[in-house]
């Protein structure tokens, strides 16, 4: 992208109206509903780690200013793995997952509000940073709930790391945001991460 990001410069942006924050929520959920449809028939491996397609909520929160977007954000990333959680059998431990996907996502898109599209570090930091979080959060179930040991929420986060932060996370994010950058602000309106040239 040409130019510096003015995401930075308003800081925490809640100019948006309420129509705007549900639509990027609703849209959000849609298609990260569709991405796990796809990725989580790839199955689990024991005891609990499985594939998430992250990059998704992720790229959508590239192209959005950090404030009330980026929340609308990871609140729809949140609601499409909850509606997937209904869809497959909900769990009693779902609560811990659903709100690790709002904090989790809300971190990744804290972390990149300053980043460029070719900013792979910070993408990359947040990418697995956020899917850390998630899983951190999300795991408190398996130690509340199910009373599992330390050494399995030790493996399922590590796990869920890699396969949510860097398999379905970093490694497809930055061609994503490469491929989108340019060519999606005009689709999302006054809910585009603005830029200056």
């Amino acid at each position: 992208m040409s130019g510096a990001s003015t995401r930075a410069e308003t800081g925490f942006r809640s100019d948006f109206d309420f129509t705007t924050l549900i639509t990027l929520a609703g849209m959000t959920a849609v298609i990260f509903l569709g991405g796990l449809f796809i990725t989580e028939a790839v199955g689990e491996i024991p005891p609990d780690i499985d594939f998430k397609p992250f990059f998704i909520v992720y790229a959508i929160m590239f192209f959005v200013p950090w404030g009330t977007p980026t929340i609308s954000v990871a609140v729809g990333g949140g609601l499409g793995e909850a509606i997937g959680d209904v869809i497959e059998g909900y769990e009693v431990d779902d609560p811990f997952g659903l709100a690790g996907y709002v904090v989790g996502f809300t971190v990744a898109g804290y972390l990149m509000k300053d980043a460029e599209g070719d900013d792979y570090v910070t993408l990359s930091i947040a990418a697995v940073v956020g899917a850390l979080v998630q899983i951190l959060i999300e795991g408190l179930g398996i130690l509340v709930i199910s009373g599992e040991s330390l050494s399995v929420y030790a493996t399922v986060v590590a796990g869920n790391t890699v396969t949510h932060g860097i398999v379905l996370g970093l490694i497809p994010l930055i061609p994503t945001v490469a491929a989108l950058e340019g060519r999606v602000e005009r689709f999302m309106g006054e809910a585009a991460k603005s830029t200056a040239d």
